[in-house]
């Protein structure tokens, strides 16, 4: 729960705050999944402090570090979607439509692959946009998108397809957004 408010907040803070509290509120988000991955997976006690040394040596203006975690989400989402689009794997948009439907028609099969395509092309113009505005020294621009209008398109893309997907393939089930949500978070992520 601490997790989720801390990355709740960030995005407020970020836009409206000073620099100092949001680079102290990601601060605190960091530190809070370091402390997870040394909980949950102890044989990977060496991640976070790799991370730490590399940050440290390479000694960024501190300033730039709010610019890093909207574009490293937004790779590290589009390389989840996107590697499961390798042939052989199911891809992830699949695999949540396989809860729901328990096997999946041609049609659905095609639709879930374009799907996911879609998702890895939104995270990554997401990311290419970021880094854009970042480059281009207009603070108040790139901190509208990173910090709001990402989530908007994110969230559009989710309940616009959710709506689609209703009236397109009306004779399938379908469970509501919010009990995708709970598929998405129950579903292994990083399995082949």
């Amino acid at each position: 729960m601490l997790g989720l408010c801390l990355f709740v907040a960030y995005p407020a803070v970020a836009h409206f705050g000073r620099p100092s509290a949001a680079l102290a509120l990601l601060a605190a988000l960091a530190g809070y999944l370091a402390a997870s991955v040394w909980i949950h997976h102890p044989s990977r006690w060496f991640l976070p402090p790799v991370g730490a040394a590399a940050v440290a040596w390479a000694s960024p203006p501190v300033e730039w570090m709010l610019f890093v975690p909207p574009i490293v989400i937004n790779l590290a989402l589009a390389w989840l979607f996107g590697r499961t689009l390798v042939r052989g794997r199911v891809p992830l948009i699949a695999r949540f439509a396989l809860i729901e439907q328990e096997t999946l028609s041609a049609e659905l099969v095609i639709y879930t692959r374009t799907l996911t395509w879609l998702w890895t092309l939104l995270f990554i113009a997401a990311a290419a946009v970021s880094l854009a505005l970042a480059l281009s020294g207009h603070r108040d621009a790139w901190s509208l998108f990173t910090n709001f209008l990402n989530y908007v398109l994110v969230a559009a893309l989710f309940l616009g397809e959710f709506v689609y997907r209703r009236l397109r393939f009306r004779n399938y089930r379908h469970h509501s957004p919010l009990q995708l949500l709970r598929n998405v978070r129950g579903t292994k992520l990083f399995e082949r």
